[in-house]
């Protein structure tokens, strides 16, 4: 009678400290580990009196089970840290491509955007329908970023009379535009891809 006393007391006992460890629990991943451990530790005070009966060590059990569930914990955590790392592996490759693409691309145009059009190109953004294949065969929108060179802008610094008409549409919006629509014809061109996949954009957004 005294055995079921005490196992029926450390239930209860058990239950109250349960209630308060889960009130004190921060949220984070630590947690399902925390009350699995706790549900783990309630199932073996029901089972005592069957492991009495049968003689089991309850310690040695709960050792065996523990080290279970740490081995599981510790597989998912090196799971954890591979996937992460295959991750920062994948990011490394693609800056490397899109680097390579870049300047590949960079170096077939250069020197005649310089000469026809007197602009350089400063910057790329690559979207490909594949993620995992990225090639210009895959590619779904280039967006190349051109600044006016320094030997061009050094060219044409001389002061022109500006004379300002209402009645007329601005001429430089016209003629940034047809240049702008000659420099897309000529990458696309070059680079062998449909203009519509091209986007040209002036650095700081002003030409």
């Amino acid at each position: 009678m005294s055995y079921i006393t005490e196992w029926v007391t450390q239930i209860i006992l058990f239950l109250l400290l349960a209630l308060i460890i889960d009130l004190i629990l921060p949220t984070s991943s630590l947690r399902k580990y925390i009350k699995l451990v706790v549900g783990l530790l309630l199932i073996l005070i029901f089972l005592q009196p069957i492991f009495h009966l049968f003689e089991v060590d309850v310690d040695t059990f709960f050792a065996q089970e523990m080290s279970k569930w740490n081995d599981q914990a510790q597989v998912e955590t090196m799971e954890n840290l591979i996937e992460d790392k295959k991750k920062e592996i994948q990011a490394s490759q693609r800056a490397y491509i899109l680097e390579q693409m870049a300047v590949q691309l960079k170096k077939q145009a250069k020197e005649e955007l310089l000469s026809e059009y007197g602009v350089e190109i400063q910057n790329f953004s690559f979207q490909f329908q594949d993620e995992q294949n990225m090639s210009l065969d895959t590619l779904k929108q280039l967006t190349v970023v051109l600044s006016e060179s320094e030997k061009a802008s050094n060219s044409s610094s001389s002061v022109e009379e500006v004379v300002i008409d209402l009645d007329q549409p601005p001429k430089e919006d016209e003629e940034n535009s047809k240049a702008k629509q000659k420099i897309k014809t000529f990458l696309a061109s070059t680079w062998q891809l449909p203009e519509e996949q091209l986007i040209i954009q002036w650095e700081g957004g002003v030409k």
